[in-house]
């Protein structure tokens, strides 16, 4: 069972053509629009699909790109130094990826929250969710967040997002993740069932 403190796991990957390596480890700016798609996945995304906390989804989008940016997000939700590498090396901003989002963060958010697991594999594992969705590249990794007992799904985002980037102390997975220059796009999942709260962060290039 998960405690009001949740639990997360982070998750990087990458390979050559000759080797396939999986590692278990893991704005508050304005949006003008919705990023270009990745490639040809994205063209096929359903726009149908059930967002009931998209606006959650983007709120945490910009919490991702304060934190990768240099910024540092404070208690209260708020980005302090967001694109000043003041806090940790800037790396340039993450795009949203519709695609992702629709086909593989948000319908495995909804898995999580709905069976109350916190696991990169109740379906599989990531590389697998990205490529039976059409997305072949070799290097993404994965960040979940799982948080019960919040009074709101952003309140138990913004948990799990201050989580991952207090790993800089200690250079965890989830903070690899947020900082790793190869990354190009996110795939950003939320859900609520009860008072459960499921993140789901898929890093790609």
């Amino acid at each position: 069972m998960l405690g009001n403190h949740g639990a997360h796991r982070a998750s990087p990957h990458s390979r050559t053509r000759h080797l396939v390596g999986l590692a278990i480890a893991s704005s508050l700016v304005a949006l003008l629009g919705i990023v270009p798609s990745v490639g040809r996945a994205d063209a096929l995304a359903v726009t149908t699909i059930d967002k009931p906390w998209y606006t959650v989804e983007q709120y945490d989008l910009a919490l991702v790109n304060c934190t990768r940016t240099g910024g540092w997000v404070l208690a209260d939700g708020t980005c302090r130094g967001y694109g000043s590498g003041h806090y940790s090396a800037y790396v340039r901003p993450l795009r949203y990826s519709t695609g992702i989002s629709d086909r593989v963060s948000r319908p495995y958010a909804k898995l999580l929250a709905v069976k109350g697991i916190c696991s990169h594999y109740a379906d599989h594992d990531p590389g697998y969710r990205l490529r039976r969705a059409g997305y072949y590249h070799y290097t993404w990794g994965e960040n979940i967040g799982c948080r019960d007992g919040y009074s709101s799904a952003k309140a138990g985002v913004l948990a799990s997002h201050r989580y991952f980037q207090a790993e800089k102390a200690t250079n965890g997975g989830h903070w690899r993740n947020i900082k790793n220059p190869k990354y190009i796009y996110l795939g950003i999942g939320v859900w609520r069932y009860g008072s459960r709260t499921r993140l789901v962060n898929d890093f790609y290039a």
